[in-house]
């Protein structure tokens, strides 16, 4: 028995299924390929473009990678029907501005290939990112400190670095002592920095801990975040005290240290030994 469409009353064939009493025309027509909101709210900041997407914020780098984050949320509005199997999305909007987002939906219904627009008010809200915020404001939330027993060129280059891969985090790059304190704007970016430097030289010893904490008017309190990074790049004739017994490096085996005491003895130690026993390590370069 032949079923028709009872809306348009067209009879049923290969090209033309029935789903649910309509044609696929008349289905896309009267219950749609997807359901979306109306209208959704989207906050970005007024000076880095940033774009706060399911309450986190998304920094970009580029227009194209900002429409690429708002096409990503106008699809993740979509919620296909269930006879649907959604295969494109096309997403057509003005960035920055409030407008209306024309969401062009391809998909099969019954095996047809349909295809349908659906339309969704975008509202832009200007506002600053708490990245900003803190740029604006002169604060910070995170402080880095780098500390090697040898300078090193790499470490140097490594640093320059940091400008170009999070320029947009860092606040300051201050030469000390032995290496550098990098105070950050997001402390996030400062363990993923501190994890860099362990990836890159290995003998690291990584230290966290929080300071500065105050409570705010809302009764909740921060701290900021301070991260000890210690390079352990020794080089022969480092001099080294390991359990209160003055050592002087003979020579770097692969990951293992050649130690040569007073009456010339020779100990070797592995690096990892020396990363997880550091309190019990002190070097400085001999003369």
């Amino acid at each position: 028995m032949k079923r028709f469409c009872i809306s348009c009353g067209v009879e049923e064939s290969e090209t033309t299924p029935i789903i649910k009493g309509l044609c696929p025309k008349c289905y896309v027509m009267l219950r749609g390929l997807a359901s979306a909101p109306q209208s959704v709210d989207i906050e970005f900041c007024r000076v880095c473009g940033a774009i706060r997407v399911h309450g986190k914020w998304v920094y970009v780098h580029s227009f194209d990678e900002a429409r690429e984050v708002v096409e990503d949320l106008v699809i993740d509005l979509l919620k296909p029907s269930e006879d649907v199997v959604l295969e494109d999305v096309e997403a057509s909007f003005r960035l920055y501005e409030s407008s209306t987002a024309s969401v062009n939906v391809i998909g099969k219904l019954g095996g047809v290939r349909v295809s349908q627009t659906i339309t969704i008010q975008l509202n832009w809200r200007s506002t600053l990112c708490p990245l900003c915020r803190k740029i604006a404001g002169g604060s910070y939330s995170a402080v880095v400190q780098v500390r090697y027993v040898n300078r090193d060129r790499d470490i140097d280059k490594y640093i320059n670095e940091l400008r170009s891969l999070y320029g947009k985090w860092i606040k300051e790059i201050k030469p000390v002592k032995n290496g550098y304190d990098i105070t950050l704007l997001d402390a996030e970016v400062a363990k993923r920095i501190a994890e860099d430097f362990k990836h890159r030289w290995h003998a690291v010893k990584i230290v966290k801990s929080y300071g500065d904490t105050k409570r705010l008017s809302t009764g909740e309190t921060i701290s900021r975040l301070y991260v000890s990074v210690r390079i352990l790049n020794f080089k022969p004739g480092d001099y080294v005290i390991i359990d209160g017994k003055p050592y002087t490096v003979d020579a770097i085996e692969g990951s293992w240290l050649a130690l040569k005491d007073s009456n010339n003895n020779v100990k070797r130690i592995h690096i990892d030994e020396v990363v997880e026993g550091i309190g019990k390590y002190r070097a400085k370069k001999s003369r």
